[in-house]
């Protein structure tokens, strides 16, 4: 399938291609395999481009996950990126039920003839926003800046108890736990992991928070609340015994980033669950 890039400034077509962080070799390929043509002509990696100029990528790729056949929540969609409200009780990919087969079945349905890719995971219990990026290109740009933390992505949780502060930060290393599997626990040896909080309701037993995450650690909103006395509620893992749910209360509520081809930035939310309610 190809894909098409409208050109905004002047630049040289390899110094646009690495402007999405994409490696040299690839790029390289691209151009061996002539899949790279400018105005509807081949080209080579030296060609300049300029503004108005339509550079189109042939992928030469297929839909590579067995298609279900279930809704999708779709909240944003464009030629690059497909943004879902993931439902809960649903994991990301497997190879045959997972939002990854759905997927795949919107894009056989839509003749997108691509990878299904996705940029970041969310637990099997964890709702909201998950983005699938449809070329390569767009897929670098977003792991590029999923690393250096600029793309903002913000949560809503309900934990255990009342918070002594309204807004705050936990800045704990986060590590393996070598004694439970899939368990991830505060260690010194641990990786840096940063959660910024602010309460958005309480009462006596339980707060509603917003969460913005600054380091993308596996489990790490889970594990942090959960070191701090305050663990998510429905999260038997982590230390809750409230038995009020049948899954933890997480739910990935707002995203942000600037969109590499428009340059606009793109900020979507997802509605916060009808489970996520603390009472009076």
């Amino acid at each position: 399938m190809k894909i098409n890039y409208k050109i905004k400034n002047s630049i040289n077509v390899r110094d646009y291609l690495l402007s999405f962080y994409y490696s040299s070799s690839k790029i390289y390929k691209l151009f061996l395999d002539k899949k790279v043509s400018l105005n509807g002509e081949i080209i080579n990696e030296r060609k300049e481009l300029n503004s108005g100029d339509i550079l189109e990528i042939d992928y030469d790729e297929e839909i590579d996950y067995k298609p279900l056949e279930k809704d999708l929540d779709i909240l944003y969609e464009d030629d690059y990126f497909l943004i879902i409200n993931k439902p809960k009780n649903i994991i990301i990919h497997d190879e045959n039920n997972s939002l990854c087969n759905i997927v795949a079945n919107y894009y056989k349905k839509n003749n997108i003839n691509l990878n299904v890719r996705f940029a970041h995971r969310l637990d099997k219990d964890t709702t909201g926003l998950i983005i699938f990026v449809k070329c390569p290109l767009c897929l670098s740009y977003l792991n590029h800046f999923i690393e250096t933390h600029e793309i903002r992505r913000e949560y809503i949780a309900i934990v255990n108890g009342k918070l002594n502060n309204k807004k705050g930060s936990i800045d704990l290393p986060i590590g393996e736990d070598r004694h439970i599997s899939n368990k991830k626990i505060v260690s010194k040896t641990g990786k840096k992991a940063v959660t910024h909080y602010e309460i958005i309701e309480e009462n006596n037993k339980y707060s509603m928070v917003k969460i913005l995450l600054e380091t993308g650690r596996t489990h790490q909103i889970r594990c942090h609340f959960s070191h701090i006395g305050h663990p998510l509620i429905g999260d038997v893992l982590y230390g809750d015994k409230s038995k009020l749910s049948n899954r933890y209360l997480l739910h990935s509520y707002k995203i942000s980033f600037v969109h590499p081809i428009t340059n606009e930035r793109i900020e979507i939310e997802a509605k916060i669950p009808l489970d996520f309610k603390i009472g009076k």
